[in-house]
């Protein structure tokens, strides 16, 4: 299929490759062709893929240099342990795997030939996108081996009739951990180079399967809820793609009609079957597992007839529940309510359907995106991390890639560094409108709560759990930026990203999920922090260790091994660092004062027991919990930051445009939900903790007005946390 004179052959095919030659030296850039295995080979370990003059020469260089020095059968050993045949598969053991769930010596002639099928358009044409497509060049590639004689003729005809049976695909892993496993890819490599694909390593991770799962469904159901809030958007239609009669033939139940030959020609010049071009369709759009993707066949008042991406034939009947569909005209207004399936939907729509009690219910694909980690406070082990909505939809990694605007997730932050320089969770400031003139700023900035209202004197502890942005100020402005600045890299923020003016209070700064997480993880460990991991061992093809982290590191005692590494010598595997999510925290200052991290997150566990916070955590029936929303302007990013113990979570929500979420969206609204959905998987096995006051720190009884001590029989007064006097 590749290379069929690879045993004669030099290294280079001189006819293909004058031909390719002159087509270069007339473009400038490779047009077609003229690639052997052996040149192939070179360009995937030795070179880079760009289609120039002189890449070709040192190709060309290399190949010959590589034949002298290597036998052809080392040579092909090479090229099929690092060829890429789809679906993350690289090397012929690891697409056997991928699709028949064998060993490349179990594999039958029909299955082999169908791997090797996958080799020219690997991401375009394979068994689990695009099966029929496959057929049609497996067949022709058992074909060429009949015809060159490495096969007999009763061989071929077997195999042309062997089906394809696929032992799994992506749709149908029992985790969806694609995220995750990308971060690993790529940090692999980077570490043990390319090399690493052909060296049969076991990477085991931090992730733990139920709250991985947990992470995605709660994710996927409380934005399409979010969705339904804001409209129904126009569909992708394809009708355009069709001639009216396959829908014609189709609407009459003629099934039949998806073998036929349809007059597009595919990329390889063949002519393509309907069923290919819907399988071509639907593979365009994005994978849910939870959800089937259909096209639109036929469409009555009360019913719509439609082609699901199994290929059945089914029903939709209308119902009322379909009248939060009004046609979106702003984020914020919509059309009427729809009466019937017209006035939402056409024939060659694209459209997503979910299994409900009722049956299949519509459904759109949400446009909000998402970033969802989860970590144990106390290592720093992520055990759930969910970069996007869909990783098929999106592979972009929002988790540790993006960098939206904290909003008032970030104010627990400031009021620990104002209590760790004097103030009292008691203390009385004052909540009235204010004018800053700050030298930073362009002009006059009058701030206001996003209540629109003020409180006037106001305990700090109430001013954090009612997020009062007034207060945040005041409490930055008399710390001043540089201390706070001081105080807030010992949670690991950046100092390059904390903003140097008193907005920094509202949390105008940006900073990843995993940063966030990481800060939180302070106020749940006592103040301890620790650096985000997820690797835990790796092991070689002989079961020898080669990493583990430090967490385990007497398990790594006398198992090391360099024989599948020989380029790493002892010292080098000795300095190797654990596999950290980001840059590892300062070593002088990996901690604050446990007394002010408990006095936080007691504050934080007031404020997710009360009021909307507390309407929607009370399910969880957890008093050892404790959290923060977070809003920026306009609702472009939603927060929710909250933790027990033994489990963290950070999850944001927004949109990649930084277009808003929609007029009463908050991260209470939209953010929370989520989190609590996954902590009601994540503290089923987690007792209830009795916080233990860290000593130094006693509740003692003061006045609500005065923030002070109060007498024995004051009525006016409540137990607060503050610090013993060391005298």
């Amino acid at each position: 299929a590749e290379d069929d004179q690879f045993f004669e052959h030099n290294g280079i095919r001189v006819l293909s490759f004058a031909r390719a030659f002159f087509q270069l030296l007339q473009s400038g850039e490779i047009v077609s062709g003229g690639g052997t295995i052996t040149m192939q080979v070179v360009r995937s370990y030795l070179l880079s893929r760009d289609q120039k003059i002189l890449r070709k020469i040192k190709e060309i260089y290399l190949a010959f240099e590589l034949e002298s020095m290597a036998s052809k059968e080392e040579i092909f050993s090479l090229y099929l342990n690092t060829i890429f045949l789809g679906n993350r598969a690289y090397g012929v053991e690891a697409a056997a795997d991928k699709y028949f769930s064998k060993s490349i010596e179990e594999l039958s002639l029909a299955e082999s030939a169908l791997i090797a099928s996958t080799a020219q358009l690997p991401s375009r044409i394979n068994p689990i996108r695009s099966p029929e497509r496959s057929t049609v060049r497996r067949n022709w590639i058992l074909g060429r081996m009949y015809k060159l004689g490495y096969i007999g003729k009763a061989q071929y005809l077997l195999a042309i009739d062997e089906p394809i049976l696929i032992a799994r695909s992506d749709s149908l892993f029992d985790l969806d951990g694609r995220y995750i496993a990308e971060l690993v890819r790529q940090e692999v490599i980077s570490r043990y180079g390319l090399s690493a694909y052909t060296e049969g390593l076991s990477v085991f991770t931090t992730i733990q399967s139920p709250l991985q799962r947990a992470a995605i469904q709660s994710v996927q159901k409380n934005l399409f809820d979010y969705d339904k809030r804001h409209g129904w958007r126009k569909p992708i239609n394809y009708s355009a793609q069709l001639d009216p009669q396959v829908f014609n033939q189709l609407a009459r139940g003629n099934l039949n009609i998806l073998q036929q030959e349809y007059s597009e020609l595919d990329a390889l010049g063949m002519k393509q079957s309907l069923i290919s071009i819907f399988r071509e369709i639907f593979s365009q759009s994005t994978n849910l597992d939870s959800h089937l993707k259909a096209i639109v066949i036929d469409i009555k008042p009360e019913r719509v007839v439609y082609l699901g991406d199994d290929f059945s034939l089914q029903t939709l009947i209308w119902s009322d529940n379909y009248q939060w569909a009004r046609r979106r005209i702003t984020i914020n207004s919509f059309g009427p309510k729809p009466q019937n399936f017209y006035d939402i939907l056409k024939i060659g729509d694209l459209i997503y359907l979910q299994d409900s009690v009722s049956g299949k219910t519509l459904d759109q694909l949400p446009e909000a995106e998402v970033a969802f980690v989860a970590s144990n406070p106390s290592t720093g082990a992520i055990l759930s991390y969910q970069g996007g909505f869909n990783f098929s939809k999106s592979n972009f990694d929002r988790v540790r890639q993006s960098f939206p605007q904290a909003g008032s997730s970030f104010k627990p932050f400031i009021y620990s560094a104002a209590m760790a320089n004097g103030y009292k969770a008691s203390d009385i400031i004052n909540d009235a409108p204010i004018i800053f003139e700050d030298q930073n700023l362009e002009s006059a900035w009058r701030p206001e709560n996003y209540t629109g209202k003020f409180y006037g004197p106001i305990r700090l502890r109430e001013a954090l759990v009612q997020s009062v942005n007034i207060v945040s100020i005041k409490l930055l402005r008399e710390l001043g930026i540089n201390k706070a600045h001081t105080f807030l890299e010992s949670f690991g923020f950046p100092k390059s990203r904390l903003a140097p003016d008193l907005s920094l209070a509202l949390g105008s700064s940006s900073f990843s999920p995993a940063e966030m997480i990481r800060a939180y993880n302070f106020l749940a460990n006592s103040g301890e922090g620790q650096n985000l991991y997820f690797i835990e061992k790796i092991i070689d093809k002989d079961n020898n260790i080669i990493f583990q982290h430090p967490h385990a590191q007497p398990e790594l005692d006398d198992t090391k091994s360099l024989d599948g590494f020989p380029w790493f010598t002892e010292e080098l595997i000795e300095e190797i660092q654990p596999f950290d999510l980001l840059p590892k925290l300062n070593k002088k200052n990996t901690s604050i004062d446990s007394k002010i991290a408990f006095i936080t997150k007691d504050i934080l566990r007031e404020a997710i027991q009360r009021g909307s916070n507390g309407r929607k955590t009370k399910v969880l029936n957890r008093s050892d919990i404790a959290g923060k929303t977070g809003t920026t302007n306009d609702a472009i990013s939603t927060w929710f930051s909250g933790f027990h113990r033994d489990l963290s979570a950070t999850v944001w929500v927004g949109t990649d445009d930084f277009s808003s979420l929609g007029d009463n969206e908050f991260g209470s609204s939209i953010a929370l939900p989520i989190w609590v959905d996954f902590m009601k998987v994540g503290l089923k096995e987690l007792p209830q903790d009795p916080w233990r006051t860290p000593p130094g720190l006693s509740y003692i009884k003061v006045n609500k007005e005065t923030g002070r001590q109060a007498e024995q029989l004051d009525q006016n007064s409540y137990f607060e946390l503050l610090q013993q006097d060391p005298n």
